[in-house]
């Protein structure tokens, strides 16, 4: 009965007032479907959006990858190389092309190759390879220095090669397996092979310098110890062939077959993403192509866990779409009688989301224009004004303007959206030139910077300079109302459209040269533009060996003088120099200040990770040679304060003195000093190095040969007679060779010249 009321009572209710419920009814449709379209657009745009910012964080992974290994690479190849072919260095001409071996000459070989291995954290091992004296030289990290002859040397495999008249692997990087035994130990390791190599006019190989890289250490350096959110980070030649690898078994594999390597090898981009199924999965393959080595980078995430946030979001905003719904339902029939503002404010909000979209679509074009890809819609004038852009002058320039400071701007008050900044920008800067006349656009294209499109009807010098002073006029527009500085990369002038992505990238390239010119710095393209076509400069050797010197030293006065004399050449380089020279240089003092504070290379307070990471957020040089100097500092500081430096140099003491009573003995030697002070020969040979700055062998020498020179002149002792005092054997040739290398003379020569009352001059050193 209770039914047959309620269904009478909406009957009546329907016949008295239909128009009530015909308008409550269409108010009903209309939130349904505008909210499932609001939901469903809303999907669609957080889930494109999440694909795009993850697409972008894998890139630029990739790309920050891409830089450190291709930067560290370079540097390999290019040092080398110049030693190899220019013969800049006397101990490596001399491993390379002497037949006749020399013990001295061989020692200083093997210290030069043992300097050279330390100086990388990449380097593994270096091998100089004579097949005239039928030998190897070789330092290999953590574990030492030696010669052996070609057919008992540890590593066949590269003899193998480098005997291969038919494999030419001369200046360029392969990789290998190589398993060895040192020490009666196994060892298994994957090695990043350069080979540079003199051939006879049969194809064979004369003499080599070998240089091994740690494919582990590379791994961690491009994936920075982690690869995040990709299953995979590995680098592949562009044959196919995998260098390096998280699996290594996954090493010297060809993966030229699998889809998405050959989606990569025929795409004409240096870099992008892209989807696609990997051993069944969706998976997203983001990659980098090296310029000068022919790498490629890729990295790649499974598509599902790496939008496992967005799907989680769907799920939510589903239910919350839900719950909207039915609030809606019963919040119309309670407003049903003012149905006017309910539909006055989502004609509002359609005339919001019809501004969104149509700025969407400008941003887009804009997008498209700077960046260089250029279809025929762009060239339609009527889609051009369709979208919101009047670009009708025939030349066009692009400025760059960059955010100063981006670490205190995403820590203030603009931490929670960066894009308002960037939105402001582009307001100020567009108002700005309209006010001066100028026909401007602009769009958000970068992370720390914006674009404007000046868009005039002539090309000149004149416009170029009073533009110099209309940019720094809005650069203090900008300073006024957002409290941050920006600075500007002005390209150069282009005609058409077309022109635009070229000047673009100019005012980009000028835009970096922040580094140099500072903080609210005005660059224009024309001014740096010979900088960028130079060679690569010569690297800074001479002031970079006074620095070190000087950090061992703990002078702090060097080290400042050293490091303003090293940034005041950096100033001449270009933009991409300047940060390849001074990772080389971070590389340096990595190994320096990991060494004198005892702390670890790779995970230590100085590791190159440490380091790289600090001077990334640096803007300029003067910054950088700021915190390099710090980290200098700290490191003198703390070792000024070390109590243990005093117990180094008791030991050094106690060292000399043990020497000066037994530098008679033919058993003096490094093990007897060790067994003496009770501490391991290696730790014995650093203490005393760290200490006097000559090794201890060259002590035990010196003070032998200052002996003999001694008893040459106020004793008529024979010759061999004085060698046995000064602890060489009878007869012992040796002697006769230390002694003419230190003083220029054989020992009889010398006694005559005493004789004789001439002057003879000592070629010590110390």
């Amino acid at each position: 009965m209770k039914v047959e009321r309620v269904g009478g009572r909406l009957t009546r209710l329907f016949r008295r007032d239909t128009l009530l419920i015909k308008i409550l009814s269409s108010y009903f449709i209309i939130v349904i479907v505008l909210l499932s379209v609001f939901s469903f657009v809303l999907f669609r745009t957080y889930s494109n959006k999440s694909i795009e910012q993850i697409s972008q964080t894998s890139e630029n992974f990739i790309s920050q990858s891409y830089y450190i290994a291709d930067t560290m690479l370079i540097n390999v190849y290019y040092n080398f190389y110049q030693l190899f072919n220019n013969s800049m260095d006397n101990d490596l001409n001399y491993g390379l092309y002497v037949d006749k071996p020399d013990q001295f000459a061989d020692q200083d070989a093997l210290k030069k190759l043992k300097q050279y291995v330390k100086s990388n954290p990449l380097i593994g091992s270096i091998y100089i390879y004579n097949s005239k004296a039928d030998r190897v030289l070789f330092s290999i990290s953590e574990v030492g220095e030696g010669i052996q002859s070609t057919t008992d040397f540890l590593d066949q495999d590269i003899i193998r090669i480098l005997r291969n008249k038919e494999r030419n692997v001369s200046n360029e990087y392969f990789t290998r397996k190589v398993d060895y035994v040192i020490s009666n130990n196994y060892v298994s390791e994957n090695f990043l092979t350069l080979v540079l190599a003199n051939t006879s006019n049969k194809g064979e190989v004369e003499s080599s310098l070998v240089i091994n890289l740690n494919q582990k250490i590379l791994q961690q350096m491009v994936t920075n110890g982690s690869a995040g959110d990709l299953n995979q980070v590995l680098i592949m030649y562009k044959n196919g062939n995998v260098l390096s690898h998280d699996d290594t078994s996954m090493i010297n594999k060809n993966l030229a077959n699998e889809s998405f390597a050959k989606q990569i090898m025929q795409s004409n981009n240096e870099k992008g993403s892209f989807t696609t199924k990997i051993n069944g999965k969706e998976s997203l393959v983001s990659y980098v192509k090296a310029k000068h080595l022919g790498l490629i980078f890729i990295g790649i995430g499974e598509y599902s866990k790496l939008l496992s946030s967005a799907y989680s979001m769907q799920k939510t905003l589903l239910f919350l779409t839900v719950i909207f719904m039915l609030a809606g339902i019963l919040l119309a029939v309670y407003f049903t009688s003012t149905i006017y503002n309910p539909f006055r404010k989502l004609l509002h909000k359609y005339r919001l989301d019809s501004n969104r979209l149509l700025n969407d679509k400008k941003k887009t074009l804009l997008s498209k224009i700077v960046n260089g890809e250029l279809d025929e819609k762009i060239f339609d004038k009527e889609y051009r004004m369709e979208c919101g852009v009047s670009l009708d002058a025939p030349f066009f320039l692009t400025l760059v303007l960059k955010m100063d400071s981006l670490e205190k701007v995403l820590s203030g008050k603009w931490s929670k959206d960066v894009r308002l900044v960037r939105f402001a920008i582009i307001n100020i800067a567009c108002e700005f030139f309209r006010e001066k006349g100028f026909k401007v656009e602009g769009v958000d294209n970068g992370n720390d910077y914006v674009s404007i499109i000046l868009n005039v009807n002539h090309r000149s010098d004149e416009l170029l300079d009073n533009l110099l002073d209309t940019v720094k006029e809005m650069q203090d527009k900008v300073e006024k109302y957002l409290k941050i500085s920006v600075s500007a990369g002005i390209g150069d002038i282009a005609e058409g459209i077309e022109g635009i992505g070229k000047s673009f990238q100019n005012a980009l390239a000028a835009s970096n040269y922040r580094i140099i010119f500072g903080r609210k710095a005005v660059i224009q393209y024309g001014e740096i533009a010979q900088r960028n076509d130079n060679v690569l400069q010569e690297y800074p050797y001479d002031i970079e060996k006074r620095m070190i010197e000087a950090i061992k030293e703990s002078n702090l006065r060097k080290i400042d003088a050293s490091l303003n004399e090293f940034f005041e050449r950096l100033a001449l380089y270009s933009a991409d120099v300047i940060q390849i020279t001074v990772l080389q240089l971070a590389v340096l003092l990595t190994r320096t200040l990991s060494g004198i504070a005892k702390t670890s290379i790779e995970n230590g307070e100085y590791s190159i990770k440490v380091l790289v990471s600090e001077i990334q957020t640096c803007e300029t040089l003067e910054e950088i040679k700021t915190y390099l100097y710090s980290l200098c500092f700290k490191v003198v500081e703390t070792k000024g304060n070390d109590s243990k430096e005093n117990v180094k140099t008791v030991i050094a003491n106690k060292i000399r003195d043990y020497v000066g009573q037994h530098y008679n003995s033919i058993n003096l030697s490094t093990d007897t000093v060790a067994k003496y002070v009770e501490l391991s020969p290696n730790y014995v040979r650093s203490i005393f190095k760290e200490i006097t700055g000559i090794s201890l062998s060259d002590y035990i020498t010196q003070c032998r040969m200052s002996e003999a020179q001694r008893l040459l002149i106020e004793t008529n002792d024979p010759v061999s007679r004085i060698a046995e005092l000064v602890g060489y054997p009878e007869n012992s040739k040796h002697f006769f060779t230390v002694f003419k290398k230190h003083f220029g003379r054989t020992p009889e020569n010398y006694r005559m010249s005493i004789q004789n009352d001439e002057s003879p001059k000592a070629n010590f050193e110390w």
